[in-house]
């Protein structure tokens, strides 16, 4: 299986300074999205935030981007493989299954 990094690319998140509290043994939820360029195959995005560190939970989502950048149901299969969160960086591997590049966003929810 060959895999392809896309390069370390900012989350974008709304203007917030803090996180929500949540409560329990969580004590901030964030929320942000990366609009990548074509890949297709195995893609690791490198998703650069300063929330994120290695006990974070992060949950993904990955969809197909028009032009716009305006998320639709596309016939490819675009999946969600592997998160992988570190200090101030979260890896997601994810299949975009399509013989031609596409663009893809990835949305994330950090927990900590």
């Amino acid at each position: 299986m060959s895999i392809i990094t896309a390069p370390a690319t900012d989350v974008e998140a709304p203007e917030l300074t803090k996180g929500v509290a949540a409560g329990g043994n969580v004590v901030d939820i964030w929320r942000g999205w990366v609009n990548w360029g074509a890949y297709s195959g195995w893609v690791d995005y490198p998703i650069t935030w300063s929330v994120i560190n290695a006990n974070s939970t992060v949950l993904v989502a990955a969809s197909e981007i028009d032009g716009n950048s305006v998320r639709f149901l596309g016939a490819a299969p675009i999946t969600v493989a592997n998160i992988v969160p570190a200090a101030g960086i979260v890896t997601v591997r994810v299949n975009v299954a399509w013989s031609s590049g596409l663009r893809v966003r990835t949305d994330l929810v950090v927990f900590n």
